[in-house]
């Protein structure tokens, strides 16, 4: 009982020393803690380990069997001179060909599973910056809310205003609450896309559900001005790709294998005897497989290996394919994002301010409508957030491009594109 309770106390410990240990206004301090809790590396480690134990003992000559007994006594245990009594020991030889192929097979299992390895941390490092990424995102896009929020509280106050001194109808002071509901809705939404982030944080860091994660926002806390840069071809020579290869070599080694039936290994038996009243004999004997049967044995076995490989081949083909689509798409968001920042920053955002201000102004003075002022304001409102939620498309872009970069496989959906709901 004890022992439970103590168990339980130091793994919750632990788990809360690992949350106060991640710096979480860093970004690759979140990707650290994550890559060191993951399940999955500790997986491929283990693997790795036992492909390394298999190389060592890949291709090694077989263990010796000795035997002994006797031969010929008779079933009622009478004394007859053609009893004897032996010992001997059997051996198997393998083929140097055989010998090398399976070494090299047992290479191949290890370096497919390191070229695994980095492909893992790759998607890891992923998973991780997008969901931080969205959680930052949505922290940023509810502060941007609420600062709209205050202005929705003053062109509230301009509405009552009017009414009160009757120049304006009870119906602006209903649109401006209706408005300022609206915002609400927008900032519950966005907590709940922080939440959603936060749980497969929560999740990739092996944190549980009590564990507090403080508030964190997307680095660039001000509008500014972005500086697209060149992105240089994609190489398909990624450590994903690095995997599959050495799977195709794998099955180019099966194929020799397997053509090495025709070659099987051979035994040498050896033994001793003696009868009490005869002399003493030796016997040597070596053993090979015949193998007579190559269209049912060799044949189908050099077939399968061969299919196997080209499936692998086209395995390499169809990955390429996928990774370039994806590499262009996530550059193509990328610079999208960049471009209609960059107008945000220079021309909407400043102009969809100037226009809710000059509209409120001359709303107070009485020179212009309700309706302007609730749409400049609600423009001003969809552009704001629109530049965090390009932002966010912008970090999501690069984070997949550096991930295919360092062979990430191709992650299900598209990236994502920006706009304000």
């Amino acid at each position: 009982m004890f022992r439970k309770f103590f168990a339980c106390a130091a793994g919750a410990l632990l788990t809360a020393s690992v949350a106060s240990a991640i710096d979480w206004n860093d970004p690759r301090s979140v990707v650290d803690a994550a890559l060191a809790a993951s399940p999955a590396l500790r997986e491929i480690d283990a693997n790795i380990a036992a492909a390394r134990a298999r190389l060592r003992g890949a291709g090694a000559t077989p263990n010796p069997v000795l035997m002994g007994g006797l031969q010929n006594e008779q079933i009622d245990f009478s004394r007859d001179p053609m009893t004897m009594y032996m010992v001997g020991a059997s051996q198997t030889f393998v083929r140097g060909e055989r010998h090398d192929v399976l070494r090299r097979i047992a290479q191949l299992d290890v370096e497919r599973l390191q070229a695994e390895k980095q492909s893992r941390r790759a998607e890891i490092t992923r998973d991780v910056l997008i969901a931080y990424d969205e959680g930052a995102a949505a922290t940023s896009e509810t502060a941007a809310n609420e600062e709209i929020a205050t202005l929705a509280s003053m062109m509230s106050d301009a509405a009552r205003s009017r009414y009160e001194v009757g120049t304006a109808a009870q119906s602006d002071i209903i649109r401006a609450k209706v408005e300022a509901s609206n915002i609400r809705h927008s900032v519950l939404m966005q907590r709940g896309v922080r939440e959603s982030a936060l749980a497969r944080l929560r999740a990739l860091l092996n944190l549980t559900a009590t564990d507090a994660i403080p508030s964190f926002a997307l680095p660039q806390h001000s509008m500014e001005e972005r500086v697209a840069t060149d992105v240089t071809a994609f190489d398909a020579s990624t450590p994903a790709i690095a995997a599959l290869q050495a799977d195709v070599a794998r099955r180019e080694e099966e194929i020799r294998l397997a053509k090495l039936i025709g070659k099987p290994d051979f035994s040498v038996d050896a033994s001793y005897g003696f009868r009490p009243e005869q002399k003493d004999m030796f016997s040597v004997v070596g053993r090979i497989e015949l193998p007579i049967r190559k269209s049912t044995t060799v044949e189908p076995r050099v077939a399968e290996a061969i299919a196997e490989r080209d499936a692998s081949r086209a395995k390499i083909a169809i990955l390429q394919q996928q990774l370039i689509a994806a590499f262009g798409e996530a550059v193509a968001a990328r610079n999208e994002a960049i471009d209609q920042m960059n107008l945000h920053v220079e021309q909407l955002v400043p102009e969809a301010k100037l226009g809710f201000e000059s509209a409120l102004t001359s709303y107070q003075s009485g020179q212009t409508t309700f309706d302007s002022v609730l749409g400049a304001l609600q423009t001003y409102r969809s552009l704001s957030v629109d530049y965090y939620e390009f932002l966010r498309q912008l970090l999501i872009a690069e984070s997949e491009i550096d991930a295919l970069r360092h062979g990430a496989a191709v992650r299900s959906g598209a990236v994502a594109m920006g706009g304000t709901q």
